[in-house]
Parts: structure tokens; sequence; C-alpha cells
């Protein structure tokens, strides 16, 4: 693990892998292997950084925040897969994909005390009561859901409605002709869900969906409800039918989670479905198809109730060739800033960030305009694709104006300056499963606070010493019209006075009960946030006014 300053130019911590992972049973059970991969990441933004372990074992890692320093493994489910942070209830949920024999439940959830993970107070929530299915899936838990989060699972058709607090599945919602529910975007700003519906295809014989060859996973007698082969029961897939056109129909339904009601269907241009993807803001979601990244469709979310409705259609011109039926983005970066909102360097920024899977290209969406700008950017100059599988990790250090971007078949990380629209710096030697942007948010709040208050009590302080300064000459101005005694007074100071400058202000004293008060300010300040933070970890009840709240912990919000 490896913690870098967000222009790469200082490697801040390295890890080696001996001090984080363990001698485990690999994928396969091809003996003991020392892996170090994850399949999410996740911070909360005040203490701790979580990792959800990929190398077959039920474990969780946990690392401060601050330090990157190895806080524990924790048990958790079999193959934990995504990770979701709560930050009002100050939760970890984990969805995990493999049944675990010692487990009664099948597609299931866990959650974590984010505050205290080494806490007995891990809870299960079995969705959908089949001990013997693995079911893995997408959720959604948002601030903005209140108390209830969404979840689905590849084989079921179904949405489901869980309650938060009760760790228990409330209500399922039929995704209509779907033989499940995958990848999902969740938009804050309408409070809608965006499905990924899967579907079953023909396959094994002559002018079937697939064609004759079945593949790997073979073939079975399915249901098939969309394409020219609907409406009956015929040889083969499901789940696995994704990009193709005429049948992969379904695309990606919207639900209103207001009413708890399914308002609206999205496909790509050519009629068939996209993965979906959220920014951080709501404002957008994102489509992929299985087209080679040729075409991006970007919604922009409606108004609660009604269909989100296309933005734009984006064709990056990156090359398509042999990749014509492939999805060749898996990761993007949004990135929006203001100058007014007090966070990052104060400059307005608008973007959307994409990597190409198939050319060592980077397109740079300039969106603030309402119609898109795009600039593509040379990572690396010659041809050898540094992308692994056609896949690439997009990652905006928030509030600065740089984007990492990995080349993991060649080791190597690209840092983009978004404002000058170039690769800054390739850090080399590092091969990446998983990038995160981390900050401390609690801290950078505390110390904000203990600023603000520290200038206020300047500005008042100044002000009043001046006032009283100007109140003494005023009441002497008086005593030499009115009082009788002022000229015997100072008649006997009249020495001293013409020994001694008489300064109305003595700056020294100014500055001394300046840096007194700024130390009793800060030592308050302290106070009060380490009497905060105890309360927080003592277990008690979090209302969130420690958490980060609706604070954005990374480039984007995805599944």
């Amino acid at each position: 693990m490896n913690l870098y300053s967000p222009d790469g130019a200082t490697n801040l911590v390295s890890t080696p892998k001996e001090e984080i992972c363990h001698n485990v049973t690999g994928y396969r059970g091809e003996g003991f292997e020392l892996s170090c991969n994850w399949n999410d990441v996740v911070s909360d933004g005040k203490k701790y950084v979580w990792a959800a372990v990929s190398r077959g074992v039920s474990k969780i890692d946990v690392f401060d925040i601050n330090t990157g320093a190895v806080v524990g493994s924790f048990e958790t489910c079999m193959s934990p897969r995504d990770l979701e942070y709560h930050p009002l209830r100050d939760e970890i949920w984990v969805r995990c994909q493999s049944v675990d024999p010692a487990n009664e439940f099948g597609g299931y959830m866990e959650v974590f005390s984010a505050s205290a993970p080494s806490a007995d107070t891990i809870s299960t929530i079995d969705l959908t009561g089949n001990s013997t299915l693995s079911a893995y899936g997408y959720s959604v838990i948002d601030n903005s859901l209140g108390d209830v989060g969404y979840a689905t699972v590849w084989n079921q058709p179904t949405l489901y409605k869980i309650d938060l607090s009760e760790r228990k599945v409330l209500q399922t919602f039929e995704i209509p002709l779907a033989y499940g529910g995958y990848e999902v975007a969740y938009s804050s700003v309408n409070r809608h869900i965006f499905v990924r519906a899967s579907v079953c295809c023909t396959c094994g014989f002559e002018g079937s969906d697939l064609g004759e060859d079945c593949g790997r996973y073979g073939s079975d007698n399915v249901t098939i409800t969309t394409g020219p082969f609907a409406g009956g029961i015929a040889q083969g897939q499901c789940g696995r039918c994704d990009g193709i056109v005429g049948v992969d129909t379904l695309g990606v339904l919207e639900f209103d989670t207001s009413t708890d009601t399914f308002v609206g269907q999205h496909v790509m241009p050519d009629g068939a479905g996209g993965d979906p993807f959220g920014s951080p803001d709501g404002r957008h979601v994102v489509l992929v198809g299985r087209n080679g990244g040729e075409v991006i469709r970007i919604l922009s979310a409606g108004k609660p109730g009604e269909e989100s409705t296309v933005a734009f259609d984006l064709a990056l011109g990156f090359s398509t060739l042999d990749e014509e039926t492939s999805a060749v983005y898996s990761d993007f970066a949004f990135i929006q800033t203001s100058a007014s909102d007090g966070m990052g360097d104060g400059i307005d920024r608008d973007m959307i960030i994409i990597a190409s899977g198939t050319e060592n290209k980077v397109a740079i969406v300039d969106v603030s305009t309402g119609s898109p700008q795009i600039t593509i950017v040379t990572m690396r100059d010659d041809t050898e694709l540094t992308a692994r599988r056609n896949r690439r990790q997009v990652e905006w250090v928030v509030g600065t104006q740089y984007v990492w971007i990995d080349g993991t078949n060649q080791e190597e990380i690209y840092v983009l300056d978004i404002d000058s629209k170039q690769v800054v710096r390739t850090v080399k030697g590092v091969p990446t499963t998983k990038m995160l942007s981390v900050e401390n948010f609690a801290a950078k709040r505390t110390n904000d606070l203990i600023a603000q208050r520290i200038s206020a009590a300047i500005s008042d302080f100044v002000p009043d010493m001046m006032g009283s300064d100007q109140d003494k000459d005023k009441d002497e101005d008086k005593s030499k019209d009115g009082d009788t005694t002022y000229n015997v007074r100072s008649e006997m100071n009249t020495a001293s006075e013409s020994t001694v400058d008489d300064n109305d202000i003595d700056p020294v004293g100014i500055a001394a009960l300046v840096v007194g008060l700024c130390a009793l300010i800060v030592g308050v300040a302290n106070m009060i946030y380490m009497s905060r933070s105890t309360t927080s970890d003592s277990g008690g009840n979090n209302d969130g006014g420690d958490s980060v709240d609706q604070k954005t912990l990374g480039s984007k919000n995805m599944a």
C-alpha cells in the first residue's frame, strides 16, 4: 500500500504487503499465497479506510486515515465485494457474494460500526431467504433516503427495500420482464435509483442470440422474455446477455423511492442496455454500453417522480478495433468545485474525466456551459496499451486539479492536471488494484472552526482596544473643560510626561494579549473537539453532529 501527495511527487507512506496480508488459500484452492487485492475501498472521512479483501477470505482490512497504519483485519462474510459508508449512522455496509457454509444466509449483507471496527456489533441481513444460492448484487445506502436502503440480486428480478435500523427486508418490487437486477446508480437530486436489468438469451443453435457456441458456461432451458425468441422456453443463458442489440432491451429502469414505483426506462442509442454510473452531486448518470466505448450516453436527473432525460451522447473518438462488443469503461471521475463553497482551491469546475480502455488516452469533458467541450490528452506516447483487460481506474484527488489514472498493465499511474490539460507526472513501478482519494474531513472541519474563532476574536479584540483609547481621549477632553481637578493632575504629572514618550497603544502588550487569546481559543476548541470525539467513540448514539454528513468522500457515486 502506498500513500502519495496529490501531485504524485512524494511517496508519503509505503507499507509492504507482508505487513498487511496473510498467507491464505487462493481462489481456486491452489495452496497458500501472499496476495494483497481488494474488491472495494471506502473512507469514513475522519478515522479509517476500509478495504474489502478479494483473496478468497472473509476479511475486511482497516487502515488509519492519517498515517495509513494497519489497524487490523476483521472477520466479515465470505468474499465481501462492495462497501457503502453511511455518514449519519456511522456504519459500513458490506455486500457479500459467496455462500458461506458457516452462515445460514445466501445472498446477504453485513453491517459494521465505523467508529469501532473491533466491536462485536455485526448485523446480518438476509435478502433472498435462500442459503444455497450465491446472490451477488449492489446496494444503495444514502443519507437522503433516511432509514431505508435498497439492494439488487443479479439472479432475482427484484429490488429489495431494507430497514436500516431493524436490519430486515421491508418490501420487494418486481423488475418487469427481467431475469435479475445488477448495477445501480443513485441520484440524490430526485431520489431515484437507476437499476441495470439483466435478461436471458438463446445460444447453442444456428440463428440464436449468442450463436452456436454457448461458451464456458454452457446452456440450460431458460425463459426468454425479450428479443426475437421472447415468449417461450429455449436453450440459452441468463445474466450474460448484456449489450446484445434487439435482446438486451430493458436497459436501465428508473425507480422513484418516494412512491416506490418505476417511472422510466433508458437504453443506449443503439437500443441496447448500458451500465449506470452516478455523479456525486446526483445531477448526471452516465450509461456505458458494450459498444467498444464508441458512444457514452449521459442522463440529466429529472424532477422527483418524473423520468430523467438524455443530456447528451458523447462520441469520444477512441479506437474500438477488436472491441466492438466490449465494455471498455469501468470508472469515471466527476469533478464539481465552486469558488464560493469554501472547499478545495476556489475554482469553478464541472467536468467528467473518461479514460480509454483501448488507447493510452483520456477525455476531459467540460460540461460547465451546458454543451460538452471535449479535450483528448495522450497519457503515453507509444502504442503499447497500458490498461488491464480494457479497464482503467480514474480517481480525482478531491479539492485539487489532479486526477489519477492507472496503467496497471505496465505498473504505471498517470497524474493528470485538468487545468493545464496535460499529464504532469508518471508514477512508475506501482501495480494498482484500487485507488482512493482520502482526506480527514473531520479534522479539517475542526481546524476551520478554530481558525474562524481566532479570526473573529482578533477582529473583535482590536476594535475594542482602539475604542477604549478613544474613550480615554474623550474623557480627558471633557475633564479639561469641566473638571477643576484636571489642571492639578496635569501639573503633578508634568515632570514624568516630559521624560516619557506617551504612546496610545503599546504594540508589544497588544501582541502578547493576542497571542494569549489565540492560545486560549485553541485550547478550548481542542478540548471541545476531544470531548466530542470521546463521546462518539464511546458507543453512544450518533446523530450526525460529528459525522462527515453529506460530504463527498470520492470522485464518484458508484456501486
